[in-house]
């Protein structure tokens, strides 16, 4: 089970870091969580900027193909989705680790594994949500909300931290029995299928279409007549 252990802190540098340092003695499930991060970062190394929000990791120990990780992407997300949905309006998953509101961030989602003697031996999934952040620095002003900024109303974190631990729970016991509620949530909730985008397969910047995103965690992206199917290390969006 998800969360039957959480450990508490008030300041860490980043609850993805203390998970990968201890993930050998703690077991399966179990969450870290901290008011407060120093050296919290986001995909491809961001800084993660957090003030009064929801910040904690979870330790996945239980057999994982590496194929399976995008898909535990897509879970994370799903869950995050459904926690937001009730206290905030119209929000949205952005592939393959943001959701949206009002065309800002609100959270975000960093997957890290650990992989040795060719096997992957866990996954840490770190989940930021913006949630009583009053105001944010000029650099990001444009691009990060808060559900506090977003309603004008505060939330306990503590009950929302816990709502989150239930529905991450319960999609990724869904996902171990076959399930696959969480694919469809981030397809049918996703703000960029049919878009326009701008993105970065890290050779050359491309323009294309989205069309979908699949089962298996990738994304499907057409540009100039050709449809390819990217995972979400391939890519990186430049315009949104």
């Amino acid at each position: 089970m998800l969360g039957a252990k959480i450990i508490r802190f008030p300041v860490l540098p980043s609850t993805n870091a203390y998970l990968k340092e201890h993930f050998s003695a703690l077991p399966h499930g179990t969450v870290v969580t901290c008011d407060r991060q120093t050296a919290g970062k986001g995909r491809f190394e961001r800084a993660w900027h957090s003030d009064r929000d929801l910040l904690m990791s979870v330790l996945i120990k239980e057999n994982l193909r590496l194929s399976e990780i995008p898909q535990l992407g897509l879970i994370s997300a799903a869950a995050v989705f459904e926690t937001l949905k009730k206290h905030v309006p119209d929000p949205l998953i952005k592939w393959p680790n943001d959701i949206i509101v009002g065309g800002k961030k609100v959270a975000g989602i960093l997957l890290e594994s650990i992989i040795g003697a060719k096997r992957l031996n866990c996954l840490v999934i770190g989940i930021g949500i913006n949630v009583n952040t009053a105001a944010y620095p000029e650099s990001l002003a444009k691009k990060a909300t808060s559900l506090k900024l977003a309603t004008g109303a505060e939330r306990d974190i503590e009950e929302l931290r816990l709502e989150l631990i239930g529905n991450l729970d319960a999609f990724y016991r869904e996902f171990k029995l076959g399930g696959r509620r969480h694919a469809d949530i981030c397809a049918e909730n996703s703000c960029l299928i049919g878009k326009e985008v701008i993105f970065n397969d890290f050779k050359t910047s491309q323009k294309g279409k989205v069309l979908a995103i699949l089962e298996n965690g990738n994304i499907v992206i057409e540009t100039a007549g050709v449809t390819a199917e990217y995972n979400y290390g391939e890519i990186t969006f430049l315009d949104i």
